[in-house]
């Protein structure tokens, strides 16, 4: 008798082939977890409800000294109380329009700015409240980068002066550049977004790394990359060292370091999930665009991009020669995210929400708290764990599979599939809540060339999945 060991899940989620053809050890579904350093699923962590705002006062999220913030066109004397914790800013408005989505947030020197889309159509700016007047300043998204606050506008990027992010005609340092005059084929601008020393200017089709310096006499631009772009203003963000990942046409990509001089490459880091992506992608209505936010988890320094109510997740660990993709799915649409100190905090209509557990006597944004008791860290929301069709190295030899042991905590219910010509026809085999190598392995008895292996987990508390072995008595070559 002989048995195939997956030693490890390392490669995460990859629909780059078919089920019957891909690598031992990939993923066809990894759901509601992600890969730690180790190569082993561990289940996502729990979204702990830690506010109620009152409904239809207030708009946005984001994160400055110490608190949530919040913000809304009534005084703040009309506002009902808040939660501990969540500061609300009153914008200056002097007509009757109202806020339809906080575009942008950016947190400069010691204030909140902020990018407002209102039910005219218009973008307004704000600095703690404060209207930037509509003659000083354009655009859509904002980057604070050298001193200087920029923002996109259509074909244009506009900067503020040195340290005032309120004025952007007058002062020292302010312009604006027309980057068509560098690329014809940018168009309008889409997001910005830091890489390194330099500036990421992301069209549809194009993207401008630039040079920028306190004197705008200096600014510079470095390098183009062309037939490549961004799809949501806010679906970029900086990654690692200094890395960029955004949602492009094609799926996830990244702007990547060539060498010291830090001239950019692309990469097509999301490629083992470009069918999911395409997959929504295609249903992308205009509106989901405001939706959909890149973030990494200061926690884990796992990548998430979130698109209403699904996140894709990267877990890379370059030491440990982990890459993976996995999915969370949430029970909500995700309106807004923040990074919070060491958390990720998410709104969703009026309710806000902390990624992982939060000691109820503690201020869960102090980044010296702990970070929760692991042991009530997660809910139960369910794990589901798919294996490609494995053929222990013999794909053209009909096998009689016997069993399966498995290295896990948690409680897990198994399932195989020994056809792939219907692969959606699953028997469940056994629960398991222990490794099995030394207690008796899991018994089947089901033929066929090929299997694939299902695993659900749906209690409480902390599961982990870490390697597979299926054993099996060699038959006959089909």
């Amino acid at each position: 008798m002989a048995y195939f060991l997956i030693e490890d899940f390392s490669a995460g989620l990859d629909l780059r082939k078919s089920s019957v053809t891909s690598r031992p050890g990939t993923l066809r579904v990894l759901r509601n977890a992600v890969i730690n350093p180790g190569g082993e699923i561990e289940k996502r962590k729990m979204l702990t409800p830690i506010a109620s705002l009152p409904a239809g006062y207030t708009h946005g999220l984001g994160f400055n000294q110490g608190q949530l913030q919040v913000l809304g066109h009534t005084a703040a004397v009309g506002v009902p109380t808040l939660p501990t914790y969540v500061n609300y800013i009153p914008l200056t408005v002097t007509d009757a329009e109202t806020v339809e989505h906080v575009v942008d947030v950016q947190v400069f020197g010691p204030g909140f700015y902020t990018v407002c889309l209102f039910t005219d159509d218009s973008y307004r700016h704000y600095y703690d409240g404060t209207l930037v007047p509509d003659s000083e300043v354009q655009g859509t998204n904002v980057r604070a980068h050298k001193s200087k606050l920029y923002s996109i506008d259509g074909q244009n990027l506009r900067f503020s002066a040195i340290k005032d992010p309120t004025d952007w005609t007058g002062g020292t340092g302010y312009g604006i550049i027309d980057v068509t005059t560098e690329d014809q084929g940018l168009g309008d601008l889409v997001g910005i977004e830091q890489y390194y020393s330099y500036l990421a200017l992301f069209g549809r089709t194009s993207i401008q790394l630039w040079a920028m310096d306190p004197d705008p006499a200096l600014n510079t631009i470095q390098q183009v990359l062309g037939n490549i772009g961004l799809v949501a203003p806010n679906g970029v963000a900086r990654y690692a060292n200094g890395d960029v990942l955004f949602l492009s046409h094609t799926g996830i990509r990244s702007l990547r370091a060539r060498d010291s001089s830090n001239a950019a490459v692309l990469n097509d880091i999301g490629s083992p999930i470009d069918s999911l992506v395409r997959e929504k992608r295609n249903a992308m209505v205009p509106a989901d665009a405001d939706f959909i936010n890149g973030i990494v988890d200061p926690l884990t320094g796992q990548f998430w991009l979130i698109w209403k109510d699904e996140a894709f997740v990267l877990s890379l660990y370059p030491n440990s020669k982990v890459s993976a993709w996995s999915t969370l799915r949430f029970p909500f649409n995700i309106d807004y995210v923040t990074v919070a100190n060491s958390r990720i905090a998410f709104r969703s209509g009026e309710d806000v929400y902390l990624y992982g557990a939060v000691a109820q006597q503690d201020n869960p944004f102090d980044p010296n708290v702990p970070a929760g008791d692991e042991a009530f860290d997660y809910d139960n929301s369910e794990v589901e764990v798919t294996t490609h069709f494995i053929d222990a190295g013999k794909p053209a030899t009909r096998k009689r599979w016997t069993g399966i042991d498995i290295a896990c905590t948690g409680e897990w219910t198994v399932e195989v599939c020994p056809d792939f010509g219907n692969p959606d026809v699953w028997t469940t085999v056994a629960t398991v809540d222990t490794t099995t190598f030394d207690r008796g392995r899991v018994p089947i008895d089901v033929e066929g060339t090929h299997i694939a292996l299902r695993f659900k987990s749906n209690s409480f508390g902390p599961a982990t999945l870490s390697a597979l072995a299926i054993h099996f008595d060699d038959g006959e070559a089909s």
